[in-house]
């Protein structure tokens, strides 16, 4: 007589967590609708108090796809996009310096493709509902588990999954770094011309193909400290530019979205460097000693939580 109470528990039970699951789903979606919805459309890129303006248009999968996004103010820089080689074309070195910049942030592919391990560090909320570019989208937020991280807010578009807009905000709730679409095609042009750059220096930022292991490659974590959710993606010992016999660890984390790097080096004699600084909107780095270490880390985290983050690290590198 009681089993029937018990199974509609059980049942009650399941269904949220279905309904959790389908979100992370629809997540997923949307991080592969950013890297890979054909479209043609203009789209604002404001943070620090500056605007830029980049048109965009892609088309294709997998290896033949097709992408270039063009800035139509600001310096004259392209970022052309052939299945996994990325590339940057401007006229001017100095242009070609702002293009390397502006790759940092490919809207709309913010979104890591492995999303497996992203709800151990953040929630993701319904938020309600918008328009942008006359599309009526869906809003999402990601939202960290702790205040050492930024919160991710995107508005979707239903059908595709595509994101819209994608806005950064700060522990306060603060825009620190946005994204949106002015106008926008959900179908890419079919001529190759549109594809191709139009200037002759190129910086090629990815090769096509798999990835290597750099090398010198470590598998050894040697860092303790780190906020909850980050573990190591890469560590490699590098040698410093035009400084013989002195070298690097470079260490990259990730905690499913957020991208950090760790440079540790050895402490010059009597030197204790401590400071923090903006990058590229919200990617920061800090600076700061420890022990016989000089450590630097750069990511896309809270300028204070980043100086917050070095004083936490214990570092015990193998010779």
């Amino acid at each position: 007589m009681r089993v029937i109470p018990l199974i509609s528990l059980m049942v009650v039970a399941a269904a949220p967590a279905a309904h959790a699951e389908d979100d992370w789903q629809l997540l997923r979606n949307v991080a592969a609708a950013g890297r890979q919805q054909a479209l043609n459309g203009t789209y604002l890129h404001q943070m620090n108090g500056t605007l830029e303006t980049f048109h965009i248009v892609r088309e294709g999968q997998g290896d033949a796809m097709r992408e270039k996004r063009t800035s139509l103010d600001g310096p004259s820089r392209e970022i052309v996009r052939k299945g996994n080689e990325l590339a940057c074309f401007a006229p001017d070195k100095k242009a070609l310096n702002a293009a390397k910049i502006s790759a940092m942030r490919l809207f709309p592919a913010l979104l890591p493709e492995d999303m497996s391990e992203i709800n151990q560090s953040y929630s993701l909320k319904h938020v309600g509902s918008d328009r942008v570019a006359q599309r009526d989208c869906n809003l999402l937020e990601l939202r960290p588990k702790d205040r050492q991280r930024y919160s991710l807010r995107m508005c979707v578009e239903p059908l595709t999954s595509l994101p819209l807009k994608m806005v950064t905000l700060s522990p306060k709730g603060e825009a620190v770094e946005q994204f949106t679409f002015t106008d926008i095609d959900l179908t890419g042009p079919k001529d190759k011309r549109a594809y191709r750059p139009k200037f002759a220096q190129k910086f090629l930022l990815r090769s096509g193909g798999a990835s290597m292991p750099p090398a010198g490659a470590q598998v050894d974590n040697d860092v303790s400290g780190l906020p909850n959710g980050f573990h190591l993606l890469r560590s490699v010992q590098r040698s410093l530019p035009g400084q013989a016999g002195k070298s690097v660890r470079h260490m990259v984390y990730s905690d499913g979205l957020v991208m950090l790097s760790l440079f540790v080096e050895t402490q010059p004699e009597g030197a204790r460097l401590e400071r923090s600084s903006n990058l590229h909107g919200a990617i920061n780095m800090a600076t700061g000693p420890q022990g016989s270490y000089q450590l630097t880390a750069v990511g896309d985290m809270p300028e204070p939580a980043m100086m917050g983050l070095l004083k936490g690290l214990k570092v015990s590198l193998k010779p």
